[in-house]
């Protein structure tokens, strides 16, 4: 039964009651692109349930109004780690790989392209197919898979009724070692096969079919109406494999000095350094005030480094940034600290990222630069989002964070946070001096930087 009796609704309408029903969950007005969201919903005559079930997905429905844990101190800070990260980072070879495909003739059809990247992807790989056995001549016959093997976890016919599962029926597949595996069917059903067999690394989308976690593991859609190509089901299987594929490479152009090179040319920044010790960068500011470390721990830390290591500290940011604090020229020439905050173009901060030894910033995209540009880098996470979406990809970064029972908040800014932005002030500055201090000893900072373009060396 549709929520509305109404045959059809205008766009105006729509959006009328998009309004109106949002402003109560939402606690304020909705901004246009939302409004227009649900006003399609609306407009096509989505029943009350799809509408309740979407808004339940909106992260900042969530944050705001879905019950949350008791509020509580934060825990300890700590370093950040994960093994999917771990492997994300490293890159590791792979070379036994078990491809799962077990639907029908026509699923299997439409996986064509998946099968081609993940063949492409890992050419010296042995790949292992395991299909439904009225796949399995068509799998040989394309020359993509070193070995086919197969399991009738469903029935010939989409219609008739599939055979029970069990380990045993995986034969020694389940006490083979794969470096990978990879289920490319969309539907939750079939990931239930990875919790027996044994792979240093799953991949497939989401399930709660299997208890195994995923190294890759994105959300399966859940959309409303299915006429997009968001849900094409080639399309699906595609993106899942060249993501697998892109995960387990790491591009060294896109990294380091290769990227420096790209990114930044010849737009450096005229930066008076002292002679003796590192170079540190800092980047005390974000898209968001809920994702900043406080102001003065950055200048306490910079007042240090300068102090007690002999470091050059520049502070960096956007003009836009530097309005945002108007008594910051102060602050730092109180801290020691010297302010490139709203003087230099985004490449030629980036320049001086690069000629860094130590790199400390908030969640941000020139933390993300400073860890593509394999700048020694702490990054300091708030408990907005998850780390595991938004960890910056780098072999030599440290995110720092305080797990928080509120955490992930979604918070849009510092004014929503009820806890007194617990998840940042409990990274405590004698942590994070700790981490700088041992981030620039295992690196070795570097003993003198030669002065940037005719410069010379200046205090």
């Amino acid at each position: 039964m549709r929520w509305f009796d109404w045959p059809t609704w205008s766009k105006t309408s729509a959006r009328q009651i998009a309004k109106q029903l949002l402003g109560p969950f939402l606690g304020r007005n909705p901004d246009p692109k939302t409004v227009e969201y649900y006003a399609s919903l609306i407009a096509k005559g989505a029943g009350l349930g799809k509408i309740l079930s979407e808004l339940s997905q909106n992260q900042e429905y969530k944050s705001q109004f879905c019950a949350r844990p008791p509020r509580a101190p934060a825990a300890s800070p700590q370093i950040w780690n994960d093994p999917r990260y771990e492997a994300f980072l490293n890159a590791p070879k792979i070379q036994n790989a078990l491809i799962l495909k077990l639907d029908h003739i026509g699923d299997f059809l439409l996986a064509l392209d998946a099968f081609s990247a993940l063949r492409k992807g890992f050419p010296e790989a042995k790949l292992t197919l395991l299909c439904a056995p009225w796949n399995a001549a068509l799998a040989r016959s394309l020359n993509m898979f070193d070995r086919v093997e197969t399991l009738d976890f469903f029935a010939p016919t989409a219609q008739g009724e599939s055979p029970v599962f069990s380990a045993e029926r995986l034969g020694e597949l389940a006490r083979e070692s794969f470096d990978l595996a990879v289920d490319l069917r969309v539907e939750a059903d079939t990931r239930a096969i990875f919790d027996h067999v044994q792979a240093a690394h799953k991949c497939g989308y989401a399930s709660d079919a299997c208890r195994t976690v995923l190294t890759i593991g994105p959300p399966r859609p859940n959309l409303l109406y299915t006429d997009s190509l968001a849900a094409n089901q080639q399309m699906l299987m595609l993106g899942l494999a060249r993501s697998v594929v892109d995960f387990f490479h790491r591009d060294e152009s896109l990294h380091g000095e290769s990227l420096a090179r790209t990114l930044i040319g010849s737009d450096e920044a005229d930066v008076p350094l002292r002679g003796g010790g590192p170079l540190v960068a800092m980047h005390p500011f974000s898209g968001r005030s809920i994702k900043n470390w406080p102001l003065e721990n950055f200048l306490r830390l910079g007042a240090w480094l300068e102090r007690e290591i002999g470091a050059s500290v520049f502070l960096l940011g956007t003009k836009k940034e530097a309005e945002s604090v108007p008594e910051l020229a102060l602050l730092c020439e109180r801290a020691g600290v010297r302010s490139l905050v709203g003087e230099t173009s985004l490449t030629q901060a980036l320049s001086v990222i690069a000629r860094s030894d130590l790199y400390v910033g908030n969640d941000s995209g020139l933390t993300h630069a400073a860890a593509r540009l394999d700048v020694p880098t702490l990054a300091l996470f708030s408990g907005v989002a998850p780390i595991e979406s938004w960890a910056p990809r780098g072999k030599r970064v440290r995110i720092l964070h305080a797990p928080a029972p509120c955490a992930p908040c979604y918070l849009p800014s510092l004014e929503w946070c009820e806890a007194g932005h617990e998840c940042l002030r409990a990274i405590d500055f004698d942590f994070v001096q700790a981490q700088a201090r041992d981030l620039l000893e295992r690196t070795g900072a570097r003993e003198a930087h030669p002065p940037c373009r005719g410069q010379a060396n200046g205090g």
